[in-house]
């Protein structure tokens, strides 16, 4: 009886002959995956950007305060179910946690129906200072507002 530890491989010549031809011919075979979409002038964007330190938007309003203003807008549920537009509302946010807080207004509800998501502008009394940012907001799989955007708004 022979041991696994023995250490004699005996490979087929025909095995290896076969292996070499397989992965020469691998080289010349053209294989691709569509990655959303094939226009290139516009393309599909699949994903957001990924939050880093250096994004003044993330370090100033971190996760945390962006889950306290998608609960906010949570509260508007109702009102927002039943189509009527959030204009004129100004809900004023606070995360004792880290002390920031601020207000959210001009809440666009147009593209709800349809896409799920709506924007916002919010302000932030952080540490940096006071700011304003323009946010997007859409529902997840359980119906419940996350931010999946927010940028240093330009006015």
């Amino acid at each position: 009886m022979r041991s696994y530890t023995d250490g004699h491989i005996k490979i087929h010549p025909l095995g290896g002959i076969l292996l070499a031809i397989g992965l020469s011919l691998g080289g010349c075979a053209q294989v691709s995956v569509p990655m959303g979409s094939n226009n290139v002038a516009t393309p599909t964007v699949l994903t957001g950007s990924i939050p880093s330190a250096s994004d003044v938007a993330y370090s100033d309003v971190d996760e945390d305060d962006r889950s306290i203003i998608a609960g906010h807008l949570d509260t508007l549920g109702a009102t927002l179910a039943d189509g009527q537009a959030a204009t004129g509302v100004a809900l004023p946010w606070l995360n004792s946690v880290s002390g920031n807080s601020g207000t959210l207004t001009g809440i666009d509800t147009s593209v709800l129906s349809a896409t799920g998501c709506l924007t916002f502008r919010t302000t932030a009394n952080t540490i940096a200072g006071i700011k304003l940012y323009d946010g997007t907001a859409c529902r997840d799989i359980t119906r419940k507002f996350a931010v999946t955007a927010l940028t240093v708004s330009e006015a």
